[in-house]
């Protein structure tokens, strides 16, 4: 039989770390009533989960959407990166909707007490985060991740609306 890959390994070994990812947020009230989903997928590097709202044009997984992955670089140094990106670039204007929404989520990012990167110039790659694990507090510390930057939901979506 064929060994696995190094990522497919991360993939298979870090699965059941996303799954309780998953669980954790499905407890948060902005997750439930608000429209939430998951997606959970292997990809070059290893496991990546995406999170979004249905009407965020995230139907190829290329849309609006946070996401984070795991790499034998992130765990070696047991902190994730937590991106949103706002992709789909033929399905409306990114500028205009970056003109929309930019100033809004600088005013509420600066209040937060975590490492991050904000671009107000990238079409795509808007913000970032970094949030450190263990193996025991994954899930937890993870979702608080998700809870800063899915903080961001109406903004994103009153920018589409504007749109």
């Amino acid at each position: 039989m064929e060994e696995l890959t190094e990522n497919w390994n991360i993939f298979i070994e870090q699965y059941p770390q996303f799954i309780k990812l998953q669980r954790e947020l499905a407890k948060r009230d902005w997750y439930v009533n608000d429209g939430w989903t998951m997606f959970i997928g292997q990809y070059f590097a290893g496991i990546y989960a995406q999170v979004y709202k249905t009407n965020w044009f995230n139907y190829t997984l290329d849309g609006v959407h946070i996401e984070t992955g795991m790499t034998a670089e992130s765990l070696a140094e047991n902190k994730l990166q937590i991106d949103l990106h706002i992709g789909h670039r033929n399905l409306f204007d990114r500028e205009k909707f970056n003109e929309f929404t930019i100033p809004e989520m600088a005013k509420i990012i600066e209040e937060w007490d975590v490492p991050k990167k904000f671009s107000e110039k990238n079409l795509s790659d808007r913000l970032s985060i970094w949030v450190p694990f263990t193996k025991t507090s994954f899930a937890k510390k993870i979702a608080v991740g998700f809870d800063l930057m899915c903080s961001l939901g109406d903004v994103i979506d009153n920018g589409i609306a504007r749109l």
